[in-house]
């Protein structure tokens, strides 16, 4: 009988191979809710689990944020190199879990057009000028390119070591960069988007998938995985920071509305303690670290 990690293991490998035909939006969806986890793990949380947006170990929901797992629940099964080769390690969606009577908000950000122009801000501080910034779509593509442009040495010497006996292997070097560099882009793009609410085959192009294809064995696959997850983990992680520091100015411009309106009002020391619970239970939701 073959042991879990060999199944995980079989299925890493069924998952990769299917992933740069159809599946590759669709992977690309799953992956930017789970933007800091790597492109192994993600491909793992995409195959078992697709719909999850939020996923921690058991005893992170337990210590971090006092949400207990169901009972019955199902683990989503990743391999954990760190602990050594042949073991596993098991996340949980928030779906999968419940609140107690010492639980913690969990802000998982979204979007909203309030943060437009910070969030556009950041891109620009992140990979540079953006050539249009007049919306965040066109910001999010130009963000891409810079981003691409900025990274890719550091991915393509792999990409162009591993193309062997792959679609890109008929390529000349340099039109092979091109096609690693387009699909690069258009997947990053279609991450940041997605992940901020967009609809992103709106604005991008079915040709500009056109190279998946080119990617069809496990090298080249993992490539270009890889250096999407990084290149899309890096605007992710700041723009969540940007998202959050706004949704905390939101909160306190609002509460210091309240405040003014309460304080010319006639508000009873009871009512006002009712308010300073709710107040402190709202700055602990404000100040929570983001997942």
């Amino acid at each position: 009988m073959a042991s879990k990690f060999q199944f995980i293991t079989e299925l890493y490998s069924r998952t990769l191979t299917k992933l740069t035909g159809e599946s590759w939006t669709g992977f690309l969806r799953a992956a930017c809710y789970n933007y800091k986890c790597p492109f192994d793990e993600q491909v793992l949380i995409y195959a078992q689990r697709p719909n999850a947006t939020a996923v921690l170990e058991l005893e992170k929901w337990n210590r971090q944020f006092g949400r207990w797992v169901n009972a019955g629940a199902t683990g989503i099964a990743v391999m954990d190199e760190a602990h050594g080769k042949g073991r596993l390690k098991h996340y949980f969606d928030i779906t999968d879990t419940h609140a107690t009577r010492i639980s913690r908000p969990v802000p998982i950000w979204s979007m909203e057009p309030a943060y437009t122009e910070p969030v556009i801000e950041t891109l620009e501080a992140t990979f540079g000028t953006l050539s249009e910034k007049d919306n965040l779509p066109d910001a999010i593509l130009s963000a891409s390119r810079n981003a691409v442009a900025d990274n890719v040495p550091d991915y393509l010497r792999d990409l162009l070591d591993c193309r062997d006996g792959s679609m890109l292997e008929e390529l000349d070097m340099l039109n092979a960069e091109v096609t690693y560099r387009r699909a690069l882009q258009s997947s990053v793009a279609y991450m940041l988007m997605t992940r901020l609410s967009l609809p992103a085959m709106a604005y991008l192009l079915p040709e500009d998938f056109e190279g998946i294809y080119s990617f069809d064995t496990p090298t080249t696959i993992n490539a270009l995985g890889i250096a999407t997850s990084d290149i899309a983990e890096m605007g992710l992680r700041e723009i969540s920071r940007t998202v959050m520091q706004a949704r905390r100015e939101q909160f306190f411009a609002k509460d210091a509305q309240i405040a003014m309106m309460l304080s010319k009002s006639k508000i009873t020391p009871k009512k006002k303690g009712a308010r300073n619970m709710e107040v402190t239970y709202r700055i602990q939701e404000a100040f929570a670290c983001p997942t």
